[in-house]
């Protein structure tokens, strides 16, 4: 369906460039040769396409600084209320962290501690073998 209206556009245009093509090469006076009728309708389109092209050319500047005002009115604030919002997430995920972590480091500090107390009181006295530890070896033992 949409193929059809394509072909009537195509023709339509086609048509319309021949007539104008047409009227223009009929406007030309009796002293001019074809050729010179010819190379003034060319004239006439080089003329049409330039100003369409600078008319398209405006348009695309007007679109980008249209663009870079949004960019300036609307982005910028907005990447700056991000920058915000990820440094206040930071800070707070920092300080969560340290408060989970201060409980953690002072269970295994005081474990720690108590650990040093044992081995300090029992001499380096390993349970598992009984009375012979590093600090006190088997007067038989050479190694």
């Amino acid at each position: 369906m949409r193929q059809g209206w394509l072909w009537v556009i195509v023709g339509a245009v086609v048509i319309v460039i021949a007539a104008i093509i047409t009227g223009l090469y009929l406007l030309g006076g009796d002293h001019q040769s074809p050729l010179e009728r010819l190379r003034d309708i060319s004239l006439v389109f080089i003329t049409i396409g330039i100003v369409l092209f600078i008319i398209l050319l405006a348009a695309l500047v007007g679109v980008a600084v249209w663009t870079a005002l949004m960019i300036k009115d609307k982005i910028i604030p907005l990447l700056e209320q991000l920058t915000a919002t990820a440094t206040r997430v930071q800070g707070t995920a920092n300080f969560v962290s340290e408060e989970v972590a201060k409980p953690v480091i002072g269970t295994y500090s005081s474990i720690a501690g108590l650990r040093a107390m044992i081995k300090t009181v029992t001499k380096g006295v390993d349970p598992k073998k009984g009375a012979k530890g590093p600090n006190n070896p088997d007067p038989g033992d050479e190694t």
